[in-house]
């Protein structure tokens, strides 16, 4: 069996596990926009005015480097402006924009790509890598990316890519974001099965860009097998749960499911109004109102 139908055949068991327990009030809620027939959108990211969103499409098993891989552009309405937009990436994932720029994780490789004119400027490798996942950029331009596989985070500065963090008290990193000196790390757990399943749920946690130091957000919840993680003007911040499809909302000490959706529910983005959410098994986008949160 393949990686990726074992990951499929656990998400399916999580489906009747999850379907049984999700409150009638997650039901209710409805997206204002849904974007089908996409190939595996892994993740989401706005563009530096918030009218378009670039959606990363793995297209593949999510370790293949098949060439197959392309990020696709729609504008915040749902409507597909190119749905190949950049083509010939292998398994691409996390997705951050700083500047005119886009930057996109591709198995072993950070992606820099003009949005201007939508072709590659330079890509760096990074050699001891397994799979990078997340991309996140501080204000100054400094790119962050999250190895999900070798519990590292890499950084790009001055144009050197390289291993910048990496300990055994971050299991499985996936989700980044930068704020205030601060990484915010989406765990995904310890005990990590061929599946993507975890012996132990992850938590999120912050790390203090200057002293290197880690920390678990004040909470300490034991979320889930985290993928996205986004903060909005009022300092919520919202997180995924891949293998569950649960999005939380957690507001200083107060943790709050807001939406139960399907097992795939990858790396969320986000623009002053809507929160998109990457279906990844589902083949789809959806754009949720931060108001009905």
């Amino acid at each position: 069996m393949s990686q990726w139908n074992k990951i499929k055949k656990t998400a399916l068991t999580l489906t009747v596990i999850t379907t049984a327990i999700t409150s009638y009030a997650a039901h209710a809620k409805q997206p204002e926009w849904t974007i089908n027939n996409l190939d595996q959108p892994e993740s989401v990211v706005a563009s530096t005015d918030g009218q378009f969103i670039y959606i990363s499409n793995i297209n593949g098993q999510p370790m293949e480097l098949n060439g197959q891989g392309y990020i696709s552009i729609a504008n915040v309405n749902g409507r597909m402006v190119d749905q190949h937009w950049l083509k010939g990436l292998d398994a691409p994932k996390g997705l951050a924009v700083s500047g005119q720029y886009l930057y996109i994780a591709d198995m072993q490789k950070l992606v820099k790509v003009n949005t201007s004119t939508g072709k590659i400027e330079d890509s760096y490798t990074a050699p001891n890598a397994k799979m990078l996942n997340d991309v996140t950029a501080t204000t100054d331009g400094t790119i962050y990316v999250s190895d999900l596989l070798e519990d590292t985070i890499h950084r790009l500065k001055n144009g050197k890519f390289e291993a910048w963090f990496k300990s055994t008290a971050l299991p499985h990193p996936n989700g980044l974001y930068a704020q205030q000196g601060e990484l915010l790390v989406g765990s995904w757990g310890k005990g990590m099965n061929s599946d993507f399943s975890t012996a132990e749920l992850g938590s999120l946690l912050q790390l203090n860009i200057v002293e290197q130091q880690l920390s678990t957000v004040p909470t300490g919840y034991k979320l889930g097998n985290l993928d996205g993680v986004i903060v909005t003007e009022d300092d919520s911040i919202y997180v995924s749960d891949w293998l569950s499809g649960e999005l939380f909302k957690q507001q200083g000490k107060e943790r709050k499911l807001v939406l139960s959706l399907k097992p795939g529910l990858a790396d969320i983005g986000a623009n002053k109004q809507y929160l998109f959410a990457p279906m990844m098994m589902d083949n789809e986008v959806s754009a949720w109102k931060f108001s009905d949160f």
